[in-house]
């Protein structure tokens, strides 16, 4: 277990008289920062823009505000991540697809399929055999890989978008982000992936066509030696089409498409491959350009003589989505919650911190650009750290917290994979907060914000949002469907300060904890994610 506080910190505080008050939450605070993070004059924050830049001014100001020294570059409160950014010419891309007697399919871009631009190609032409791969997943703990006996080398290949039903949702989805490196690794050109009913009750194919995000900015952050990023450098093309569009490509497959997606449906989604009687043509054209977007970082010293090199990060990202394209009237995507809520809640932690008892460990304060282009700008500061990789021991995310209700109980993504919990439990507790288990296991949360990048370099770590009991399940739905990802998402939608504030003192409680305890945080013995990436293990 690791709740007790050091001995050096449990000395500090006798020898000063009295312990140091604990400060509470600063709701005014957290409602003036929100109002400016979210304000119509940044635009939307997205990264690599001046209303980004704007944000992220403000936040070093108030991180210099609380007194936190300067952890980013060369002296600075900034980590300048240099990226790649890429807007596909969407009168430039072409799909095509004729079947084995050189028969046209006829499908139309925009109406049966889209193209997507690239960010490491400017242009590319491609013409291959189709190869179907089910869902492209390689487990091999699971005893599973769906390339098994298929060749692929030169070719694109098929795959249904997602990820088969009837494995550990979080597991499930880490197999979802290695699907394109899958077929890179195994030598192929393209991916034309298709849409599945489940793919369809989240996120349907006619929604991306109405909302146009084909048409936004992608980013991959630069390298030293000046190339993107990639986990898959082979992939030339990316199409995605929908089912109908799709029930034609296979209608001389082996295998019947209905039959197909019957099985991808299954539990398992043991979906066999084939040779697919298809020669797909994938063009783009994309317009590349560089650009930098700093993360913005701040630090608490630790006092602890044996434990002050070891650093505790916590991370909100400061961008959002830009502009919108399809909306008439307003169209600026402010935010408010995704994520002023968490970069606002992150500030006023980091003074609680600041002003509160002394603290073993250090704590640098992280707000990433660029989350939502692909974690990126954790994803850089995990590969490129501003402190000794090997100090870091912990990471605790904040990503888009619904602060519109009195929240009485945390949702924590990780919980049962490290001993973070056990401290999150208790300070919790201590403002009769109680801990709940992840609400929809089946989206697999715990691989889709910034921690993630952490744990992909073995450190520990948890993501935090309010819990769904009092009311929060209905809120959460509610922003879910009117809000997420809307120009709606601003400082109108009833925002509870009050629950702010107590959200961000449970963030410092749950931080001074683990800044305090004798014994870094753990993996869980054998954790899926610690044998993936490596790290500290419980014995």
């Amino acid at each position: 277990m690791i709740r007790s506080l050091s001995a050096v910190a449990v000395a500090a505080m006798l020898l000063s008289g009295c312990a140091t008050p604990r400060p509470y939450g600063d709701a005014a605070q957290i409602e003036a920062d929100m109002s400016f993070l979210a304000d119509d004059a940044l635009l939307g924050r997205e990264a690599g823009t001046e209303g980004y830049q704007m944000a992220a001014d403000y936040v070093r100001e108030r991180m210099q505000e609380i007194g936190l020294k300067p952890a980013g570059d060369d002296g600075s409160y900034f980590q300048q991540v240099p990226l790649q950014r890429s807007v596909r010419v969407a009168d430039a891309v072409y799909f095509g697809a004729t079947d084995a007697a050189g028969e046209d399919f006829g499908f139309e871009e925009n109406k049966d399929v889209v193209v997507y631009g690239s960010r490491s190609f400017e242009e590319s032409d491609i013409t291959a055999e189709a190869v179907f791969v089910g869902f492209g997943i390689v487990a091999p703990d699971l005893g599973r890989d769906d390339y098994e006996g298929l060749d692929v080398d030169g070719k694109i290949v098929v795959m249904l978008s997602g990820t088969p039903k009837g494995v550990q949702s979080e597991e499930r989805a880490y197999y979802g982000t290695r699907k394109s490196k899958n077929a890179s690794d195994r030598g192929a050109i393209g991916i034309l992936s298709v849409e599945t009913p489940t793919r369809k009750d989240i996120y349907p194919f006619e929604r991306l066509l109405l909302e146009r995000r084909m048409d936004g900015a992608s980013m991959g952050w630069l390298q030293k030696d000046g190339t993107p990023f990639s986990l898959s450098p082979g992939i030339e093309g990316y199409a995605y089409m929908g089912m109908p569009a799709a029930e034609k490509l296979f209608r001389d497959a082996p295998v019947a498409f209905a039959e197909i997606m019957e099985m991808a449906e299954a539990e398992g989604g043991l979906v066999k491959g084939f040779d697919l009687p298809v020669e797909i043509t994938i063009r783009q054209k994309s317009e590349i350009d560089t650009v930098t977007s700093p993360n913005v970082a701040g630090i608490i010293e630790g006092t602890d003589p044996e434990l002050k090199d070891e650093v505790i990060v916590l991370t909100a990202h400061l961008d959002h989505i830009g502009l919108a394209k399809t909306i008439e009237d307003d169209k600026i995507n402010n935010g408010a919650l995704d994520n002023a809520a968490g970069v606002s809640t992150l500030l006023d932690a980091a003074r609680m911190l600041m002003d509160g008892p002394p603290l073993g460990r250090s704590i640098m304060v992280l707000a990433v650009t660029a989350e939502e282009k692909g974690l990126l700008g954790a994803q850089y500061f995990a590969n490129n750290p501003t402190v000794p990789a090997e100090s870091i021991v912990a990471n605790v995310n904040l990503d888009m917290p619904v602060l519109t209700y009195e929240f009485t109980d945390l949702i924590v993504f990780g919980a049962a994979r490290s001993t973070i919990a056990d401290l999150a439990e208790s300070a919790a507790a201590e403002l009769d907060v109680t801990l709940s288990p992840d609400p929809f296991p089946e989206q697999g949360i715990f691989t889709r914000s910034d921690h993630f990048r952490f744990v992909e370099a073995g450190i520990p770590s948890v993501y935090l949002i309010p819990g769904f009991e009092n009311g929060g399940e209905a809120e959460a739905i509610r922003h879910r469907t009117q809000n997420y990802h809307r120009p709606s998402d601003d400082m109108s939608n009833s925002i509870d300060f009050d629950a702010a504030a107590k959200f961000s003192t449970i963030k410092a409680r749950i931080t001074e904890a683990l800044a305090n305890a004798d014994e870094r945080p753990l993996w869980k013995k054998d954790d899926f994610f610690a044998v993936q990436f490596g790290g500290p293990m419980e014995e």
